[in-house]
């Protein structure tokens, strides 16, 4: 099972539009089980482009580049054959947690 803050590798192929794909870094970033062993991911590219919702990960863990809080999936990580590479730092994960908070609370 999967776990907020885990770092796994998978396919996100097919895609469609602008939507990250291919075989790549994900962050697990949901915390409770959700139906059916989904899981909400937010991929990992190289291609740091200084977007908004940009997390960029340091010299902490093995994988490199930026996480892309926008680019939320829900996906089935067993049926993609997905393998965990590593847990990124809580630090990491609060902030990316945060910036989804910003996407969905409606303003004050």
């Amino acid at each position: 099972m999967f776990q907020q803050g885990d770092i796994v590798k998978a396919n996100l192929n097919p895609i469609k539009g602008h939507e990250q794909g291919n075989y790549r870094p994900l962050l697990v970033i949901n915390s409770v089980l959700l139906p059916g062993g989904m899981n909400i991911v937010l991929p990992i590219t190289s291609n740091k482009k200084d977007y908004p919702l940009e997390v960029e990960l340091d010299d902490r863990t093995m994988t490199q580049g930026v996480i892309l809080c926008f680019q939320i999936r829900t996906v089935d990580l067993y049926a993609r054959e997905a393998s965990f590479i590593e847990k990124a730092p809580d630090d990491i994960v609060d902030l990316c947690t945060k910036y989804l908070h910003c996407l969905i609370d409606k303003p004050q």
